[in-house]
């Protein structure tokens, strides 16, 4: 069996690829961490000598340093275990998201499996442990990306379970973002979890236990992770682990109470914490929703209001935006207050598309925050514009709105025009969910075009939703049915094409 410690000193690379430089971690139940130089960047091996001493500045001057995470000898694998491990890799593989770190490559030497990972230089989140208290922008930005990267996870078909989410495992990339790693090859997945070689390190840490946990048969859950989150929200704001060492069993077998939360920490994030660490797994947020929350620095969200009133607080956002002065000189819009009379949603939207076409990102936004007033009252036009903001379009209005707002785009590829960051494809996706569901027969030409970009999503190679053929036909076969209402016959032949790429013969 393999020794990494005697093959780290003799200054092999492994696979003839990495050559070990020292550990990074070694916390884990089942793995060990390294420092790697991948041999393959470096332009002259054979004057790579001894690397020890030499730090990861002047390491990087001869190539690429990874994380290389092998796992230990009792773990080798036979060939039924090799077939699973290569499986759950491929799963993992197709995970793309600014809070995952995502592994490069997996395989097996000397019958141990390994995967080489981006090396994070600020290490993990451990390393804000009891410091965070006081800096708002910094809890709300780790409970957001941790959130939005377990909400991927969960939302998956199967879902991924992480089962050990704690600060060692919420990594700090080169951007400042907090990015969760292990979460696939060392955690089971969904229905293919009984797949998993290494079982001890997938049960995870007592600690971040939630209480379900520990009864016999248990299966892994969503709620099960966002119990973890809570506890770990908790360690990094007060110093220590709300339960102790036996986590959720000590919560429900010794009645421990829930710990008190320091003085200064706002009410929302208290909230949140103690809605994570319920007891009972029903009763616990959703990643996605803790991710909205996070958006918006409150918990719970408060709901929109029914009515479409535009009150003082749109008022604000109009100040912030630069567009008040655009307002005054409009006097066929009146500026109301909650008690006033309604403002028709068709003359808000003309004002919020008036401020739109103005080519401006303070008018932009401004009519941004009158069309997000109108998607509250369920103005289908509005919801649709938004959608068209953030969408996948190649549109040029598209993208010169996004160009305005700051939105990066792939400018080549399968992923031509479509956002880098799945925050604005997953808010895309949602306004056209929520333009669909409204089934407004007024606006069938609207509802077409939001149905086909829904396929597109998910028919097209991309690098941000994972190709999904069923997905597809079904929002294929509603734009279909709304393009005939609509008699939009350009966009049916794209449809009808589009049904038969994927084997569905058209009438």
């Amino acid at each position: 069996m393999l020794d990494i410690e005697l093959y780290a000193a003799s200054g092999r690379p492994i696979d003839n690829q990495y050559k070990l430089i020292r550990p990074i971690s070694s916390a884990g139940g089942t793995a060990d961490v390294w420092l790697a130089l991948d041999m393959n960047t470096v332009k002259d091996p054979s004057a790579v000598g001894d690397l020890k001493g030499m730090t990861d500045e002047e390491i990087e001057q001869l190539g690429l340093i990874v994380a290389f995470k092998i796992y230990r000898p009792q773990n080798a694998l036979d060939i039924e275990g090799e077939m699973r491990f290569r499986d759950e890799y491929m799963i993992v593989f197709n995970c793309h998201h600014t809070n995952l770190v995502h592994p490069t490559h997996f395989s097996i030497f000397q019958e141990t499996p390994y995967l080489v990972l981006p090396y994070c230089k600020q290490g993990s989140s451990e390393r804000l442990i009891g410091k965070v208290l006081g800096d708002n922008d910094t809890l709300w930005k780790y409970i957001g990306d941790v959130s939005s990267g377990l909400a991927y996870l969960h939302a998956l078909t199967p879902p991924i379970i992480h089962q050990d989410i704690k600060p060692g495992n919420v990594l700090i990339d080169d951007n400042g973002n907090y990015s969760i790693t292990d979460f696939g090859i060392s955690a089971k997945s969904g229905s293919a979890r009984d797949g998993n070689f290494d079982g001890e390190e997938s049960s995870g840490t007592m600690a971040y236990m939630a209480p379900e946990r520990y009864h016999e048969g248990a299966e892994p859950s969503a709620p099960g992770d966002i119990w973890a989150f809570g506890a770990t929200l908790c360690e990094i704001i007060t110093g220590k682990v709300p339960f102790g060492e036996e986590g959720g069993w000590a919560q429900v077998e010794q009645q421990t109470p829930m710990p008190k939360l320091p003085d200064g920490l706002p009410i929302d994030v208290q909230r949140l914490i103690y809605a994570c660490l319920d007891p009972d797994p029903d009763k616990r947020p959703t990643a996605e929703y803790i991710s909205r929350a996070a958006a918006a620095r409150q918990y719970p969200l408060k709901p929109k209001k029914t009515g479409l009133i535009i009150g003082l607080s749109v008022l604000v956002a109009l100040l912030i935006g630069g567009a008040l002065a655009y307002f005054l000189r409009s006097p066929e819009v009146q500026i109301i207050t909650e008690e006033g009379p309604r403002v028709p949603p068709e003359v808000a939207y003309a004002k919020a598309m008036g401020l739109i076409d103005q080519e401006n990102a303070d008018s932009l936004r401004a009519g941004l925050t009158l069309m997000d007033s109108l998607n509250g009252a369920g103005y289908a036009p509005a919801i649709y514009q938004m959608g068209f903001t953030y969408g996948w379009y190649s549109d040029s209005a598209s993208v010169a709105r996004k160009k305005l707002l700051d939105i990066a785009i792939f400018d080549s590829g399968d992923s031509k025009y479509l956002p880098k960051s799945d925050k604005w494809t997953n808010m895309a996706v949602g306004l056209f969910t929520n333009l669909l569901e409204l089934r407004d027969s007024s606006c069938a030409d609207l509802n077409a075009d939001a149905a086909y970009r829904m396929a597109c999503y998910y028919e097209r190679p991309n690098d941000i939703i994972k190709r999904n053929e069923e997905k597809a036909k079904k929002f294929l076969f509603m734009a279909k049915e709304w393009a005939e209402v609509a008699g939009k016959a350009e966009l049916l032949e794209r449809v009808n094409y589009g049904l038969e790429t994927l084997g569905v013969k058209v009438k």
